[in-house]
């Protein structure tokens, strides 16, 4: 037989004391009126109280990544920087549309749904919250659709001299000594034709050559994105050079620096621009169709190599009456990625070149011009003409075949890529080591195109396009303090997962005999961990 007794602590003399208030009873007979004692005691109870049945959560909105985007965005200063140009009222209107970009990212049609999820306050403690209307294909409000339309025009008006004022307080509050800069390029397309003469079909790296495009440049220095462009889409890369430089020198006046940039920027012009006034180069040299790249790759087999620290080696390589200096890199990681992916290319194409072959071989497929046709474009797209070779025979029918020349000059070249650099001051390694660091730029190319979903590209104005674009910049900024901020803890885990990770710390809503509570629901232990990383740990409640 089990007993309650009620039971109060209370200190006396230092100690921890018990006394019985009250003996309730048996405890098989109290259990059957503990709702009617509930009721009894609730106007003497301080905090309400009632059955589980009683108590209503109406709505648990999403609050962990906004958490984090919002603390972001006041330690580097962005809602200042943005409200000296803008206005207060459009800086909390540029953190809703950068907190989407990272966390949620879709259009500005979309954030409706964003924010119907999330909890999301501006500095005045008010929720951001959806307008509903409903006007054929649109369903949030015109004058809420305007109000972002219009922030987007103040931020691209202004976005020069946010990026230069975002640019010093990054130098003030990390000291950053900017010896390495660097340039690369992306492309993304439209959803339509886009806006004129901005939109154009180019060299497409997503894989969507009949889509309209424009080109995405971002320089970073340290780590950080410094400044954004973006370019008509039929543009070459290398034509991007002498302007972004210039605008960079210009702007930041930064002093004397190494220009880091992948082998598509090459040519004579572009390096005469990185290497104006005291500034130097680091660059990719292409290592098919050159000439010097083979005689580079000759030389040295007789040049000392050097071992890298995370393994790999280096040569360095100078040619006659050649004042640039160059080193061939063996990478056995890059090896492996290289070898996996000519094999599938390789896969891939014996399978169409099969099917090509079983075409002409049932007659389907007669003419020497069409089977010709076939086959080069086959080639192309895989890259097969790098190990096949084809012929229409005398009597018309389709032959292919592994050709071991090409083949063994592939695999020479696998894990081995070709540097050139005008600074003498770098070691081998040292321009192996700022090289890497080129991954960093490709690393956050990654994010701003699939984490940061900044395609398709739906505006039909140049000056929105920039816009749209502009936002993913200050949404990429908030994601590198966070990745960051996560290797200062020793947490080793991507921008992505850190995201998803938090969204595990939500705000519920109670509802209890006519009053409402909110509570935090506790953090996942990775999330715990993120949170602290950016100095949120406990987490403080929501405004």
């Amino acid at each position: 037989m089990e007993y309650l007794y009620l039971v109060e602590g209370y200190r006396e003399k230092g100690k921890v004391r018990q006394r019985v208030v009250a003996r309730l009873g048996r405890a098989d007979v109290v259990a059957q009126h503990v709702g009617g004692l509930l009721e009894l005691l609730r106007p003497y109870l301080r905090e309400p109280t009632g059955q589980l049945r009683e108590v209503e959560a109406p709505q648990a909105l999403t609050y962990g990544p906004v958490a984090v985007a919002r603390a972001l965005w006041e330690q580097l200063g962005l809602g200042e920087v943005v409200e000296r140009y803008c206005g207060a009222v459009c800086a909390e209107r540029a953190f809703v549309l950068t907190a989407h970009r990272l966390i949620d990212p879709g259009s500005e049609h979309g954030m409706a749904w964003w924010l119907a999820d999330s909890y999301v306050v501006d500095r005045w403690g008010r929720r951001v919250v959806p307008e509903w209307q409903t006007r054929g294909r649109v369903r949030v409000g015109w004058r809420q659709l305007q109000g972002w339309y219009r922030t987007l025009d103040r931020l691209v008006e202004a976005k020069e001299a946010i990026e230069q004022d975002v640019y010093l307080r990054l130098r003030d509050l990390f000291g950053l000594q900017v010896e390495l800069v660097f340039y690369d390029l992306t492309s993304t397309y439209f959803e339509g034709a886009g806006p004129e003469g901005l939109a154009r079909c180019g060299h497409s790296r997503d894989g969507r050559p009949r889509d309209r495009q424009v080109l995405v440049g971002v320089v970073m220095a340290s780590g950080w994105p410094v400044a954004s462009y973006v370019f008509e889409g039929h543009r070459a890369d290398r034509s991007t050079v002498e302007e972004v430089v210039e605008d960079v020198r210009r702007r930041f006046r930064l002093r004397r620096v190494v220009w880091v940039a992948d082998r598509g920027m090459v040519s004579r012009q572009a390096l005469e621009v990185l290497s104006a006034g005291q500034d130097r180069y680091l660059v990719g040299l292409p290592r098919r169709r050159s000439r010097k790249a083979q005689q580079i790759l000759r030389l040295s087999r007789q040049a000392p190599w050097h071992s890298l620290p995370e393994g790999g080696r280096v040569a360095e390589v100078c040619l006659p009456q050649d004042p640039a200096r160059y080193l061939v890199v063996y990478s056995p990681e890059r090896r492996a990625f290289e070898r996996q992916m000519r094999r599938e290319s390789m896969r891939r194409c014996l399978e169409r070149l099969r099917k090509l072959q079983q075409a002409v071989q049932s007659g389907r497929l007669l003419a020497p011009e069409k089977i010709g046709a076939r086959a080069q474009a086959i080639l192309r797209s895989g890259h097969g003409h790098r190990y096949f070779a084809w012929e229409v025979t005398p009597q018309g029918q389709f032959a292919f075949w592994l050709d071991r020349g090409k083949l063994r000059e592939e695999l020479r070249l696998e894990g081995t890529y070709l540097l050139q650099t005008n600074d003498p001051t770098l070691t081998p390694l040292q321009a192996v080591a700022a090289y890497k660091e080129l991954q960093t730029v490709e690393h956050a190319f990654r994010d701003l195109k699939d984490t940061l979903a900044c395609r398709p590209i739906y505006h039909r104005t140049a000056p929105r396009v920039r816009a749209h674009l502009f936002t993913a910049h200050l949404a990429l900024l908030l994601g590198c303090a966070l990745e960051k901020a996560l290797r200062r803890a020793g947490l080793s885990m991507s921008l992505a997962t850190a995201l998803q990770a938090l969204r595990s710390v939500r705000l519920v809503t109670l509802q209890l005999h006519g009053q409402t509570h909110h509570v935090l629901t506790k953090p996942h232990p990775s999330a715990q961990a993120i949170l602290k990383a950016v100095g949120l740990h406990p987490l403080p409640p929501p405004l």
